[in-house]
C-alpha cells in the first residue's frame, strides 16, 4: 500500500464575538398579512437585458377579484404596440397603467400600505424587472439586493436574498424616517416596521411537494381550472401574446389558492410567506410543539465543544468500489436512514432536552470499543452508546478523510489515515475502522453526550391537523412516529404519506447542521474553534451563521451512525462471499461474483438483508435494509437481473438487459450534466435509440442524459469502454450552452464590463438569466487573431497575450437559436459558433471521470478501486463546504467554495496548536487574502 502524502482538512466552528446566536432569539411573527392579495407577472424583451415590456396584475379581497389590469414600460414599446394594448385592455375590461403607476398604485398601495400578500412565480426576477434601480442589501439580507421602487425616500425598497435555486428571502426594507409617531415616541412606544408578505409559488410548491416546477408543470400537477397557454411569440406583442400573459396571472392565482389550501391543512401558525423549504415546514412543527432550540436552551454552551464536534463532521458516504465495469447487482437501501439512526440512538431526547451534558468516558469507551462485536451491533441497546465522540491519533486506521485527492477540490473518502496530530471522530467511525480492518484505533479521550432534563410546557401536535396523526413529544419519538404513520398511510393509499415523508426527512438531520454563509462588505473579526480547545482570531469577509435549530452534535452523530450502517452492510456482504459496486448515503449495490449462481446470489443477499431485522425500530415488521423496486420487472413482481455501471461517486446507472443485450435504463445519475441546457427534447429525440420504458422521473434524468447513459453502457458491452460515440444526434455538434443567473451581487459583478456605460434599462440586471458558452481551448482553439491580442510593449520578446473569449447570449430554450446572438461579454463583439466547445467536446471525457480518492480510480482505470493510505503532512481548518456557481463554467461549472482559515498576524495568541491555521478563499468567490500562510508543524 503506497503512501499518499497530502494535507487534510477538518471542519471548524466560527462565530462573531458578542453575537447572539439565532437559536437563542425568540421567533418574531411580525405583522400579519391583511385580506388583500396582489398577483402579478412580467413579460420581457428577448434580448440579454430582459427589459420589462408588459405585465398583468390582479388585486383581490380574499378571493374576490377587485382590480385587474396591465402595465407597461413606455420606453420599451412602440406607439402602435401601446395602442394595441389599450384596445386589448378596453375589450377585456382591464385597467392600463405605466410601470411607474403600477409601482405606486398597486405594489406599494396594496402590498405595503394595505399589508397585502404579494404573489408571483419566480418573484425575484419580476421584482428586478419593475425596479428603478438596485443596490446591495445590508444587515440580515447581506449578500442580497435592495431594489428601488420610487425616488421618494419615505417609500420602502424591496430586499431579495437568494438562498437556493428554489428559494429567496424577500421583504420590504425599512424606509427612511420614523415608523413611530412623535407622540408615541415620547411615551417610549415603538411601532413595528412592516416587512411585508411575499409568496413565490415556485418556492411554496417546492416546499409542499418536494420537487421543482415550472408554472406549466405546477398547474398541471395541481389540476387548476386554468392552465398555462402556449406561445412562440416571446418579445412580440400581439393579441395572442397578451392572452398568454394575462392567463399566467390567473394560473398563478389558482396555484396560490390550491397551495394555500394544502398548507392550511397543516394547521401551523407560521405565516405562509415564511415557508421557504421542506425544512421550514418541519421547523414550524417543532415550534408548534413548543420546542426550544439547543442554543435557546443553553446560549452559553462552551463553544470549544463545537470545534471538537465539527472536526468529526464528514456527511454522507458516497463511493465506487467496482468502476467502469458492468456488474450484476441487487440494489438495496436503508429505510428512512436518518430517522432510523435517530431512533436507535435516542436522539429525540436531545431535541426536547434542556441542553446537553458532556461527560468524560475515556476508560468506558475504550473498553467498549475493544470488546464490541458485529453481533453486539445487531442489538438496538448497543446504539444508545454511540452518542460519543473520541479523540484519536490515527495510525493507519480507517477513517473518513477530507483531502484534495485530485489536487484541486476537497472530497471525502474512507481511507487509511496516519497523522501525528490527534483528531476527533464519532465512536461510530471507530467501530467502522474495527469492523473493516480488525484493528481498533487507540482512544486518547472520549466524551459522551447525554440529553439534559426535558423542556417544560411541550404540547402534542396534529400532523395535517388530523386527530389520528397526533404526536406527543413526551411519549412519542417524533421521527419514528412519522415513519410509522407514513407506513399506515401508505398501506391505506392515503396521499398524506408523501407529506409525512417530507416532514421526517426535513427535520431529522439538516436543520441541526444548518450554517448559512454571508459575504460581508469588509472583513470582520471571527473566533474560530478547532479540535483541541483552540480559539483563534481571524479576519474574514465570509461569515457563517448557525441556523435556528443548530445543534452540530446531532448532525455529526446521525451521519456517523449512517456511515456505520453502510459499513455493516459492506462487511456482511463480504462475509457472505459477495462484492459491492457502490454506496451512496443510504444505499448499497451488492454485486454477484461471476462464479456464483443467480439463485445462490439471491439467497445470500437475503441473508444480508435479514441480519438487520432486529434493528428495526418501527411498528411495521421487517428489515431496515430493503430491496428497491427497480430490482423487479417493470410489469411484474418477479425479480429481474439488474446491472450497474459506475464511473465515480454519484455518477452511475442501473439497468436491465434482455436476451439481445438491449438496455433498459431503470435509474441513472445526472451528476455533472445538470448545468447544461438540454441539446434536444423528447419531441426530437433520436429514433434509433430505445425510448425510456419507465417514466423519466423515476429514472432521474432528462431524455438526452438517458441517451448518453445508453451510449456509455453500450460502449462497455461492445468492448470499447474508453470510446463513446457522441454523434447520435446533430444537436451534439452545436456549442454547449449553460444557464447563468445573476442571483447575487457577486455574480452580477461578472457582467460589470458588459454593463459599463449603459443606461440602467439596457443593463443585465439582478436575477436576469443568460446562456453562457465555453470557448475552445488548447488544440481545439482557433489560431488567434492578432487584433484580439494584447501586446505588452514593456517586456521585450514576450509574445502577444491573447484575451480569452467570454461568450454569452440571451437565454433561449433552443441553443441553436441562441447561437445567432452570441457575443463576448468583455468586448461586445460577435462570437462565431466554431470558436465554442460543442456538447461533444464537453462530454468527451464524461465516461472517464476519475474516482481520485481511491487507488485504481484514474481516468482509464477499470475494475476494483482500493483504499489509499493517507499520510497527513498538515491539517488545516476549513469552514462550510458549499457549492457556488463558477464564473464561466468552462471546466467545472459547479466548484466547491471552501473557506480555509488564516491566522491573524498578531502577538496575541489564544492557544498554541500544532495545526496549520489558514485563511483563504477560492478565486472568484471573494477578495483574495494576500497574507502569508501560516502552517504549524503537525
Amino acid at each position: 500500500m503506497n503512501d499518499f502524502k497530502t494535507e487534510i482538512a477538518i471542519r471548524a466552528y466560527t462565530e462573531r464575538p458578542g453575537r447572539e446566536p439565532l437559536g437563542s432569539i425568540p421567533t418574531k411573527l411580525g405583522l400579519t398579512a391583511s385580506k388583500w392579495t396582489v398577483v402579478f407577472d412580467c413579460e420581457t424583451s428577448i434580448e440579454a437585458t430582459q427589459q420589462l415590456r408588459v405585465g398583468f396584475f390582479q388585486t383581490r379581497e380574499k378571493s374576490k377579484l377587485e382590480r385587474s389590469g396591465l402595465f407597461f414600460d413606455p420606453n420599451a414599446i412602440s406607439e402602435s404596440e401601446e395602442k394595441m394594448m389599450r384596445t386589448y385592455a378596453s375589450s377585456h375590461s382591464l385597467e392600463v397603467q405605466t410601470i411607474a403607476e403600477f409601482r405606486t398604485d398597486i405594489l406599494l398601495k396594496y402590498g405595503y400600505t394595505r399589508h397585502a400578500t404579494i404573489v408571483g412565480f419566480n418573484l425575484p426576477f419580476d421584482i428586478s424587472r419593475i425596479a428603478l434601480d438596485h443596490g446591495v442589501a445590508r444587515r440580515d439580507k447581506r449578500g442580497g439586493y435592495s431594489f428601488l421602487l420610487t425616488r421618494n425616500t419615505e417609500d420602502p425598497r424591496i430586499r431579495v436574498k437568494h438562498l437556493s435555486p428554489r428559494a429567496a428571502m424577500i421583504d420590504f426594507a425599512k424606509p427612511e424616517g420614523q415608523d413611530t409617531p412623535k407622540g408615541e415616541r415620547k411615551r417610549t412606544l415603538k411601532v413595528e416596521t412592516y416587512r411585508g408578505h411575499f409568496v413565490d409559488i415556485k418556492t411554496l410548491a417546492s416546499a409542499l411537494l418536494s420537487r421543482r416546477f415550472s408554472l406549466r408543470s405546477l398547474a398541471a400537477t395541481l389540476r387548476t381550472p386554468s392552465q398555462k397557454h402556449e406561445t412562440d411569440e416571446h418579445g412580440e406583442i400581439t393579441e395572442a401574446y397578451l392572452d398568454y400573459a394575462r392567463a399566467d396571472v390567473q394560473v398563478t392565482w389558482e396555484c396560490y389558492q390550491e397551495l394555500s389550501r394544502r398548507y392550511a391543512e397543516h394547521g401551523l401558525s407560521q405565516a405562509i410567506s415564511k415557508i421557504l423549504s421542506e425544512a421550514t415546514i418541519g421547523k414550524a412543527y417543532l415550534q408548534e410543539m413548543g420546542i426550544k432550540a439547543f442554543l435557546g436552551c443553553d446560549p452559553a454552551f462552551d463553544r470549544r465543544h463545537f470545534g471538537q464536534i465539527l472536526c468529526a463532521y464528514y456527511g454522507g458516504r458516497a463511493e465506487i468500489r467496482n468502476r467502469r465495469v458492468v456488474r450484476e447487482v441487487v440494489y438495496c437501501d436503508f429505510k428512512s436512514m436518518y430517522p432510523t439512526v435517530n431512533g436507535l440512538m435516542g436522539l429525540w431526547e436531545f431535541v426536547i432536552g434542556q441542553g446537553t451534558e458532556p461527560t468524560d468516558t475515556t476508560a468506558e469507551t475504550s473498553a467498549f470499543l475493544e470488546t464490541v462485536t458485529l453481533a453486539d451491533l445487531q442489538k438496538p441497546a448497543t446504539w444508545r452508546h454511540l452518542t460519543t465522540l473520541v479523540r484519536v491519533k490515527p495510525d493507519a486506521d480507517l477513517f473518513p478523510v477530507r483531502a484534495k485527492y485530485d489536487e484541486r477540490t476537497y472530497t471525502i473518502g474512507l481511507n487509511y489515515l496516519t497523522a501525528e496530530a490527534s483528531l476527533w471522530y464519532t465512536l461510530s467511525d471507530c467501530i467502522v475502522s474495527k469492523l473493516l480492518t480488525g484493528k481498533w484505533p487507540e482512544i486518547e479521550e472520549a466524551i459522551t453526550y447525554r440529553p439534559g432534563t426535558r423542556q417544560e410546557g411541550l404540547k402534542p401536535v396534529k400532523i395535517m391537523g388530523r386527530n389520528d396523526y397526533t404526536i406527543d413529544p413526551y411519549t412519542d419519538d417524533f421521527y419514528l412516529s412519522l415513519i410509522d404513520l407514513r407506513d399506515e398511510a401508505k398501506a391505506k393509499g392515503d396521499p398524506i404519506e408523501k407529506t409525512l415523508k417530507i416532514i421526517a426527512n426535513s427535520t431529522s438531520y439538516g436543520i441541526f447542521i444548518e450554517i448559512n454563509r454571508d459575504d460581508a462588505p469588509k472583513s470582520e473579526l471571527l473566533h474560530v474553534y478547532g479540535p483541541n480547545s483552540d480559539c483563534v482570531e481571524v479576519q474574514s469577509k465570509v461569515i457563517e451563521e448557525p441556523g435556528r435549530f443548530f445543534n452540530p452534535l446531532l448532525g455529526v452523530l446521525i451521519t456517523g451512525a449512517a456511515r456505520l450502517m453502510l459499513a455493516l452492510a459492506e462487511q456482511l456482504t463480504i462475509d457472505f462471499g459477495l462484492d459491492w459496486v457502490l454506496c451512496d448515503t443510504d444505499s448499497l449495490a451488492i454485486a454477484r461474483p461471476d462464479q456464483l449462481s443467480r439463485s445462490e446470489f439471491g439467497k445470500r443477499v437475503g441473508m444480508v438483508i435479514e441480519w438487520f431485522i432486529p434493528l428495526n425500530p418501527y411498528s411495521k415488521h421487517g428489515s431496515i435494509l430493503q430491496m428497491e423496486k427497480i430490482n423487479y420487472g417493470i410489469d411484474s413482481e418477479e425479480l429481474e437481473p439488474l446491472y450497474c455501471f459506475a464511473i465515480s461517486a454519484k455518477r452511475y446507472a442501473l439497468f436491465n438487459l434482455d436476451s439481445k443485450e438491449a438496455i433498459t435504463l431503470r435509474k441513472a445519475s445526472a451528476h455533472g450534466l445538470g448545468h447544461l441546457v438540454e441539446p434536444y427534447s423528447e419531441a426530437n429525440a433520436p429514433q434509433e435509440l430505445p425510448k425510456p420504458r419507465v417514466p423519466r422521473t423515476e429514472i432521474g434524468v432528462a431524455r438526452w442524459q438517458h441517451d448518453l447513459w445508453i451510449k456509455v453502457i453500450q460502449a462497455d458491452i461492445d468492448g470499447n469502454p474508453d470510446q463513446v460515440s457522441l454523434d447520435w444526434h446533430p444537436s451534439l455538434s452545436l456549442p454547449a450552452g449553460q444557464r447563468y443567473s445573476a442571483s447575487s451581487p457577486h455574480l452580477l459583478a461578472w457582467l460589470d464590463e458588459y454593463n459599463a456605460g449603459k443606461a440602467y434599462e439596457d443593463q443585465n440586471r439582478p436575477f436576469g438569466f443568460l446562456l453562457i458558452f465555453m470557448a475552445k481551448s488548447g488544440v481545439l482553439a482557433a489560431y488567434p487573431d492578432l487584433d484580439s491580442c494584447v501586446i505588452n510593449e514593456t517586456k521585450r520578446g514576450r509574445p502577444p497575450k491573447c484575451v480569452e473569449l467570454k461568450p454569452i447570449a440571451p437565454f433561449d430554450s433552443d441553443p441553436a437559436r441562441a447561437l445567432r446572438k452570441v457575443l463576448d461579454r468583455l468586448t461586445g463583439e460577435a462570437v462565431q459558433a466554431d470558436q465554442l466547445k460543442t456538447y461533444a467536446d464537453v462530454l468527451v471525457q464524461y465516461h472517464l471521470s476519475p474516482e481520485c480518492k481511491f487507488a485504481n480510480g484514474d481516468h482509464l482505470d477499470r475494475g476494483r478501486t482500493e483504499r489509499r493510505h493517507v499520510v497527513a503532512t498538515r491539517i488545516i481548518w476549513i469552514g462550510k463546504e458549499a457549492n457556488q456557481v463558477g464564473e464561466s463554467g468552462e471546466q467545472h461549472p459547479i466548484a466547491a467554495a471552501v473557506q480555509v482559515f488564516r491566522k491573524l498576524r498578531s502577538d496575541r495568541k489564544l492557544n498554541a496548536s500544532g495545526y496549520g491555521i489558514v485563511r483563504k478563499q477560492q478565486p472568484g468567490t471573494a477578495q483574495m487574502d494576500r497574507d502569508s500562510t501560516y502552517g504549524g508543524p503537525i
